[in-house]
């Protein structure tokens, strides 16, 4: 129980340009075409194993909705086939099926019904769901009367009344403060442990890493990558990036967009043993390593600096350098460049992002987040994150 499966899933939508042109292509039986073809899903396909969570990221009117409705059987696909097996929960909508003249009372015991809930469970469970939502008082008056955020806590613990197999969240921490994030975070840890299958749509990349085992990005209804939620949202990131950035140089990576052809943008970025060639992922602290960054400028003229961020896989920043104070610079077609540093740092996993400047360094022309993953060992009792050089000192002495 709890398996999803889905093949091929195509959806089409017939866009009309008035109420009249839908009446006209009817009674012609169709021989007037009236309508334009959007397709919101186009042949995706995934498995998710019960127990699992699977993030689902792209942008807006990328097709993520219309996918998990029709998982949740509200919208009809034009092709393909999918299978659920078990109980479904699903919120995909703030506050849907509220009666808003009703109580907040009222609607957790009228969803009950219609998800098959015995009102005897409900009173047994009322208190805990009522705890939950944490809307006080307002649990007694109308749903027409609460916030946003009130009618999402509700609407997050009528969701988990049912104790589903397979359940499906869109965006159900958009709204809401810290606190409740958390709680929504931690319940949603729990269900999994209990034997729960989640899919889960986001923008929040941070929420995706920390509840799913693996992620898609559906772009323009399509799938252009799965995997690790680390790697799909890496992607993701540097997509987005790429294009409020106006540059398609990172955005060529997927088939989404044609790169332009003359844009300047980081090639290949690794890091090495100090003086090495070969890529490594595990160092001892205290090592000496290189970070190296490729640029490449089709167009041969322009005068460019490049960047670092080094951070803690928690996404807390350690240091950050750039070649403007070395005095380095790429120009012409670009070339390689490799900063060397020693890795003053306690046992813990980090990142390094990537960037390319302008010459006055005002403005980031490409960038590589997330790009190069490495692990430090130290086998000393410090902790923290950083391993100063230090000196102690006796009172008396200099």
């Amino acid at each position: 129980m709890g398996r999803v499966v889905v093949s091929g899933l195509s959806k089409r939508y017939k866009i009309y340009p008035d109420s009249w042109s839908r009446v006209i292509e009817w009674a012609s039986g169709g021989r007037s075409r009236k309508h334009a073809e959007k397709w919101a899903l186009r042949g995706v396909s995934f498995e998710v194993p019960r127990g699992s969570s699977l993030g689902v990221v792209g942008a807006n009117g990328a097709g993520k909705s219309t996918l998990l409705k029709i998982l949740a059987g509200t919208t009809l696909p034009t092709s393909g086939t999918y299978s659920i097996e078990g109980r479904l929960g699903s919120l995909l909508e703030l506050g849907a099926g509220f009666h808003p003249e009703f109580s907040g009372k009222d609607n957790i015991f009228m969803n009950a019904a219609i998800m098959g809930i015995p009102k005897a469970e409900v009173r047994e469970r009322f208190e805990e769901l009522a705890e939950f939502a944490e809307v006080g008082e307002y649990l007694l008056r109308p749903v027409r009367t609460y916030s946003s955020g009130m009618s999402m806590r509700l609407a997050f613990a009528v969701a988990m009344m049912s104790r589903p197999d397979v359940l499906i969240l869109d965006e159900v921490l958009a709204v809401g403060d810290q606190h409740f994030q958390k709680k929504c975070m931690d319940k949603v840890r729990e269900i999994r442990m209990s034997g729960t299958t989640v899919l889960f749509v986001s923008h929040s990349v941070y929420h995706v890493r920390q509840i799913c085992d693996n992620a898609i990005w559906i772009h323009d209804g399509a799938v252009v990558t799965s995997g690790n939620p680390i790697n799909v949202t890496d992607e993701y990131v540097n997509f987005q990036y790429a294009l409020s950035g106006g540059q398609s140089a990172q955005a060529a990576k997927t088939q989404a967009v044609t790169a332009a052809a003359g844009a300047p943008h980081l090639g290949e970025m690794k890091i090495t043993a100090a003086g090495a060639d070969e890529w490594r992922a595990d160092f001892a602290s205290g090592e000496v390593v290189d970070i190296h960054l490729e640029v490449r400028n089709p167009a041969g003229h322009g005068r460019f600096h490049v960047g670092i961020i080094v951070n803690r896989n928690d996404d807390v920043q350690i240091f950050s350098s750039r070649s403007l104070e070395s005095g380095c610079f790429f120009e012409g077609s670009g070339g390689s460049m490799r900063v060397r540093v020693p890795l003053t740092l306690t046992s813990g996993e980090f990142y390094v992002s990537g960037y390319l400047l302008d010459e006055s360094c005002e403005h980031v022309i490409d960038q590589r987040l997330s790009w190069c993953r490495f692990k430090v060992q130290h086998g000393g009792m410090e902790k923290g994150t950083f391993l100063a050089n230090t000196q102690w000192i006796p009172s008396g002495g200099s």
